[in-house]
């Protein structure tokens, strides 16, 4: 049997996730191969998320309490059989050759450890917060490097032997938060290479608000992807957190402040305007993919929630940096303390 017949396991943890399961599994039953199976988690659902999952899955596996999707993830691996891990999430809906795309990957790279993919520019959740969302993972994914430096969970394979050599996930992430970035970053440490393909497509069904939004960006993956980045000391240079990126941050913030003095000194708009210049040419091909997707209406407020976006993003990374630096010293004052009472 050719690797790209062999037999992918196709994972996914949910929990209270009803409005969105069905169609995620038919999706899954539609591109899945004879040889492949689904494995599903339920963590701890207390809507009809079970009941639904029941009539799709191979086998099932119902946690009585919710742990969080690392944990839930990693009780799934457990139970597969399939050489090939491919984890999914309960609001993804993938392609017709999606099972297809991932065996021929494998099969035509004998040394690649994982693939991750990126969401399509069609998202079904048409208000306008789920569009600029989901159409601006689609395009930093879409441009981000090939040789891909994290894990990604919304879609992504991996082997399973170096899953479990890796240990899986991190379980102490006990919420949706960075738990697939920090396995991609214990791969890449080990020295395995991820790679980010853009032709493996999924389409990405959950309908984004608001507060859901900056609840993900800035508690779930901001602050805890800051406290992993300075942990492995050094930032990352890819995807949404390159130096580009940064740099667009700190210019973005600085006139932020600016146009906030301005109220009372009107001169700074223009030094607010002269600031965003760069911040403007350095994402001019998104801003120009928000124009295509959405017309001029959307373009402007997608970039208003883009500059938003950078401002909430600087007062994450501060708050990330805190949070490190504070750990920093407490487990050098623990450490001191061991010190000195063997001493005494």
């Amino acid at each position: 049997m050719s690797e790209s017949n062999l037999p992918i396991s196709i994972i996914i943890a949910f929990r209270n996730a009803a409005k969105y399961l069905p169609a995620c599994l038919e999706a899954v039953a539609a591109a899945s191969r004879p040889e492949d199976e689904l494995v599903l988690v339920d963590d701890g659902s207390t809507d009809e998320s079970a009941e639904i999952a029941r009539r799709f899955a191979h086998s099932l596996v119902s946690l009585p309490h919710s742990h969080g999707p690392a944990f839930a993830r990693n009780r799934g691996a457990e139970k597969a059989a399939g050489r090939i891990l491919y984890f999914i999430d309960a609001d993804v809906l993938c392609h017709s050759d999606t099972m297809a795309r991932i065996g021929e990957i494998f099969a035509g790279d004998a040394g690649l450890a994982a693939v991750i993919g990126s969401y399509d520019a069609d998202p079904p959740a048409r208000n306008f917060i789920s569009r600029y969302k989901n159409l601006t993972h689609h395009f930093v994914h879409q441009n981000g490097a090939a040789e891909a430096s994290t894990f990604w969970t919304g879609c992504g394979a991996i082997r399973k032997e170096i899953f479990f050599e890796l240990g899986g996930f991190d379980e102490s992430y006990a919420r949706p938060s960075i738990e697939d970035i920090e396995l991609g970053y214990r791969l890449r440490a080990r020295g395995y290479r991820i790679a980010l393909r853009r032709d493996l497509v999924v389409t990405h069904a959950k309908k984004w608000t608001m507060a859901s939004l900056l609840r993900s960006d800035i508690m779930d993956r901001a602050i805890p992807w800051t406290v992993l980045q300075l942990s492995y000391g050094h930032l990352l240079d890819d995807l949404n957190v390159s130096r580009v990126q940064r740099a667009s941050s700190i210019l973005t913030c600085v006139g932020f402040l600016l146009g906030i003095c301005g109220i009372v000194r009107p001169i700074l708009f223009v030094v607010v305007a002269v600031l965003m210049v760069p911040v403007v040419y350095w994402n001019r091909k998104l801003y120009h993919f928000y124009l295509q997707q959405g017309g001029v209406a959307f373009a402007l407020g997608s970039v208003a929630m883009h500059w938003l976006y950078y401002c909430y993003s600087s007062a994450a990374f501060a708050l990330g940096t805190g949070t490190f630096l504070c750990g920093v010293r407490r487990t050098t004052r623990f450490k001191a303390g061991i010190e000195r009472r063997r001493d005494s």
